[in-house]
């Protein structure tokens, strides 16, 4: 009986490490300047990008692409993501994650937005 029960429990914690962490970017280390953010922790289930979008004028809805990184299925530590075209101090900006979409390793429009737990995989940082 005994033995049983370690095996289920041994069963259960290795198909617990084995299993994939839903796709997140982490707040902390999260950090925009007028050139680059820079994100400390990004999980994803499937390759991607981390997308960097103004916001409209409410502060909270994606607007146009501004910059982009790619990122590997997994955990990526310490991404940066150059912008493209220069944010000012106090805007806030949308850092969102986009899955690949069509395996050609290019950011393009077929890359989708990920989405876990009900929402878009995203985060929201004031430029410094």
């Amino acid at each position: 009986m005994i033995k049983r029960g370690l095996v289920l429990v041994s069963a259960l914690a290795f198909g617990a490490f084995t299993a994939q962490a839903e796709s997140t970017i982490s707040p902390d280390g999260l950090k925009a300047s007028t050139s680059a953010v820079s994100i400390g922790s990004v999980t994803a289930d499937k390759n991607g990008y981390v997308v960097i979008h103004r916001t409209d004028v409410t502060g909270t809805l994606p607007g146009q692409v501004i910059g982009h990184a790619p990122v590997k299925a997994g955990q990526n530590a310490e991404v940066s993501v150059p912008l493209d075209k220069p944010a000012k101090a106090g805007t806030k900006l949308i850092v969102m994650l986009h899955e690949e979409g069509n395996n050609d390793t290019t950011f393009d429009t077929a890359d989708k937005p990920v989405k876990a737990a009900g929402g878009v995989v995203q985060q929201i940082v004031t430029v410094e």
